[in-house]
């Protein structure tokens, strides 16, 4: 009987490295599992917990869901563990993202005798015919940011059209119209018509990213059915990805969900701060541990042991540096291939400026963030930097006032730490270029995704990456003031898990938010 497998992965990258470790060699037990490096074969060996997860694939019923820490080598044991799985071969084993599979129901579904683009912008062109001007201004990015939300969460297929479930998606997700004359129920009425039409021209191969999951639910499609479906990043799934993963298996066929509930982070973005919890429930797992990191050192380990106490490291793991440092003392050493992460973007900015200044190549990542902040300034239509800064003064005093009054404090953060990254950035215009057209290049020129210089990034921004040495700028910052709910505070302590666990070597907490005012020697970085 063929055993079929689908992995989801949690993007495209991902997904690519996993169909390319899947090949027929890994199925023949007469093969070692490892790796060449430097013209040297070096022999996989599992450690404990990698043995007990192969051997349950092999020899128990059910599902499970497997607690991988961070650096634990995850992508690796589920690869491996292909290997374990009775009966499967290479060409039955599907790896693919999420949108992946569903565009291939939709795709079937149309019955297109061509090949369909997603339009990343396909709500907003709705918008743009749909409203008059002045309210495409006032109300697109709301009203589109919900639609996006709302196609995440299901509603429709899996949750009820009403009025109450698209404010609670406001409310969770702290949305907000940067305009004093917006009104909140308007831009939630856009938004649902705006659905509504987007489902409209869908039937006509007009879709998005966000189609690609949500239509499949919508339409009631047909998913090929597996014996084994295995969720990559599970941590960071929403409502209708773990529907899809649910279409995707067969009766009785075992669900793998590989994740680590502490890397929860994503909640504001439409995941489930409790997706670890609810694929639990839902599918009576079994739980397994991979709590051994392979990246961080023993000096690390022991620091966020506090929060995470079933974090380990071999005793092979170098001893490492956790030290407190002037920012000074921290670039003396940092260069390329090196990270200063931070809880908001506003104190990047500010350090990129001053390390622009002593010559210090660095880039803030994040080119999305750079757009943000340029959109919001076009939005307060002003003459002139100083009449902007009155402007977005009065925006961020009236908004704050709004959002807190409503206990939106997610909202009231967010808004300050983008007035204060605009105004960190007028401060270091230059005086003949004080202008909002050059404010709005040099915020663009700022952002990058780049490599090859030393990396500024927001603690949400690093997770998946690695550096050999991170600092921590404003640890205060964490958690935020502004986390009142319980699982916002929660995700806090997991973004400083996250934030952490980025360095193979070396972690510095910074007690300095700036360097000095005397050059810094740069030094021969290894």
């Amino acid at each position: 009987m063929t055993v079929t497998v689908q992995l989801f992965a949690f993007n495209t990258a991902i997904a690519k490295e996993l169909k390319e470790r899947i090949t027929p060699d890994l199925f023949d037990f007469s093969k070692p599992l490892g790796k060449w490096e430097d013209g040297i074969f070096k022999m996989f060996t599992p450690s404990a917990y990698q043995a007990r997860y192969f051997d349950w694939l092999g020899s128990s019923r059910g599902s499970c869901i497997v607690k991988a820490v961070a650096g634990s080598g995850k992508t690796t044991t589920i690869v491996y563990g292909l290997r374990y799985i009775p009966g499967v071969e290479a060409r039955n084993v599907s790896a693919g993202t999420f949108h992946s599979v569903g565009y291939k129901a939709i795709l079937k579904r149309l019955n297109l005798n061509r090949k369909i683009e997603a339009d990343s912008s396909k709500v907003r062109r709705i918008a743009k015919t749909m409203l008059v001007h002045y309210e495409y201004e006032m109300y697109s990015d709301f009203s589109v940011r919900l639609v996006g939300l709302a196609k995440g969460e299901g509603i429709g297929p899996l949750v009820p059209d009403t009025e109450q479930a698209w404010q609670e998606l406001v409310n969770h997700h702290d949305l907000f119209i940067d305009s004093d004359d917006a009104d909140e129920a308007r831009g939630v009425q856009i938004a649902r018509d705006l659905l509504k039409q987007s489902n409209l021209v869908a039937q006509h191969g007009d879709i998005d990213f966000d189609d690609m999951i949500y239509l499949p639910l919508l339409w009631r499609l047909r998913l090929w059915q597996n014996d084994y479906v295995i969720i990559d990043e599970a941590q960071d799934t929403n409502r209708v990805r773990r529907a899809i993963a649910k279409l995707a298996l067969r009766p009785g066929g075992r669900l793998i969900a590989v994740g680590d509930d502490r890397q929860a982070i994503y909640g504001f973005t439409g995941a489930s701060h409790d997706a670890m919890d609810l694929i639990s429930k839902e599918f009576n797992c079994t739980t397994l541990p991979l709590t051994v990191s392979y990246r961080c050192p023993k000096d690390v380990a022991a620091l966020v042991q506090s929060n995470v106490p079933e974090f380990e490291v071999p005793e092979t793991a170098i001893q490492g540096t956790v030290k407190d440092a002037t920012v000074d003392e921290m670039l003396n050493v940092f260069g390329p291939h090196d990270a200063v992460l931070c809880r908001q973007t506003a104190p990047l900015i500010e350090l990129a400026f001053a390390l622009i200044a002593q010559s210090r190549a660095c880039v803030v990542l994040g080119k999305e963030i750079g757009s943000g902040l340029v959109s919001l300034i076009k939005k307060q239509k002003a003459q002139g930097i100083e009449r902007l800064q009155e402007k977005l003064e009065a925006y961020r005093a009236r908004e704050t006032a709004k959002h807190m009054s409503r206990g939106e404090e997610q909202k009231a953060e967010a808004i300050n730490d983008r007035i204060a990254c605009i105004n960190t950035v007028i401060e270091n215009l230059d005086e003949n270029g004080r202008t909002i057209p050059a404010l709005c290049a040099k915020i663009e020129g700022l952002f990058s995704d780049a490599n090859g210089a030393l990396t500024l990034s927001t603690m949400h921004k690093a997770k998946g990456r690695e550096w050999r040495r991170v600092a921590i700028l404003r640890p205060e910052l964490i958690p935020s003031k502004w986390a009142r709910q319980e699982w916002q505070y929660k995700q806090e302590l997991n973004l400083d898990y996250v934030a952490k666990t980025r360095t193979l070597e070396v972690l510095y907490i910074l007690t300095t938010p700036l360097p000095s005012r005397n050059r810094v020697e740069k030094k021969e970085v290894a």
